[in-house]
């Protein structure tokens, strides 16, 4: 049987839970930072968009969501751990 990860925010879980960096108030979930790099970026598997962004994402089994502050007017990126899923 195989083992993947995914991410509860994406799956519906439970909301993002992230605090701004800049002034701590909680922040509003953009949605999957990998939607976000061209228009077609979102029919693009996961994984195939995790291993180019750029960051250690994959190997570090988190999913990166783009949050902002309603309060300052930060965006910054939010990490999200993620679930094994068997």
């Amino acid at each position: 049987m195989s083992m993947h990860s995914i991410c509860p925010v994406c799956n519906g879980f439970h909301a993002l839970r992230a605090a701004c960096p800049t002034c701590g108030r909680a922040a509003e979930d953009d949605g999957r930072l990998g939607d976000f790099y061209d228009p077609y970026s979102a029919y693009r598997p996961i994984d195939d968009v995790r291993r180019t962004n750029g960051y250690p994402d994959l190997e570090n089994g988190e999913c990166l969501h783009a949050a902002h502050c309603e309060g300052c007017g930060r965006t910054f990126l939010a990490s999200v751990p993620e679930r094994r899923n068997q």
